[in-house]
């Protein structure tokens, strides 16, 4: 299974929630989990490499599109229905690789916040993806929303984004959020997760 967390709009999370994301299916779920980093960053990428340097054992291995073309993962994947693949995006839309792995995508996790310019980055982003690949289904997942936050606009926002596909409980920003890693998540990080996750797990992945 292939499960791509993509947006058009940069600063939404999306490679906080793959690492979040990629914990709990390993761990809650015993799923045999690889990780695509196609972020510029390559923040997970780093993560592993650090981790191997303490010789801590990881949950998962973190491949770089270079790692990932030269080891055919996507035709390893596909060979191995149990096993899922969690592909990490930039948000540069010019990025040549991306089709690709839109096009094979099974699910399509939309990190995004409610305000004006991430709504119309993340509608844009529905109606390209829509087109590229309409068999996949698209979970949007409001995520590192301030619980302060004061949404005028959440059900209007809910209600476009509900032409496309489905909306999970809200993922609230945490501090523990900085201590998150590939091989750790905090207990009360995860108790906060657990509502979207476990959602999305029965309703798209479970097998």
């Amino acid at each position: 299974m292939i499960i791509v967390i993509a947006n058009f709009k940069g600063g939404v999370g999306r490679s906080t929630l793959t690492l979040a994301l990629a914990n709990y299916l390993s761990q809650e779920h015993r799923k045999f989990v690889t990780v695509l980093d196609l972020d510029f960053k390559q923040s997970l990428v780093n993560m592993q490499k650090n981790t191997l340097i303490l010789q801590t054992p990881s949950l998962y291995t973190v491949y770089s599109l270079e790692q990932a073309t030269s080891a055919n993962l996507v035709a390893q994947i596909e060979d191995k229905p149990h096993q899922i693949l969690l592909v990490d995006t930039p948000s540069n839309i010019q990025d040549s690789h991306l089709s690709e792995y839109y096009s094979l995508a099974d699910l399509i996790i939309c990190p995004f916040s409610y305000d004006q310019f991430t709504t119309h980055a993340t509608i844009l982003f529905s109606l390209v993806i829509s087109k590229i690949n309409p068999r996949a289904p698209i979970c949007y997942m409001p995520n590192r929303i301030k619980s302060t936050a004061n949404i005028e606009s959440k059900r209007d926002i809910e209600k476009v984004l509900s032409n496309f596909g489905t909306i999970s409980s809200i993922i609230y920003d945490k501090i523990d959020f900085q201590n998150l890693t590939n091989i750790h998540t905090p207990v009360r990080l995860l108790t906060m997760l657990l509502p979207a996750f476990d959602n999305l797990y029965h309703q798209y992945i479970y097998k």
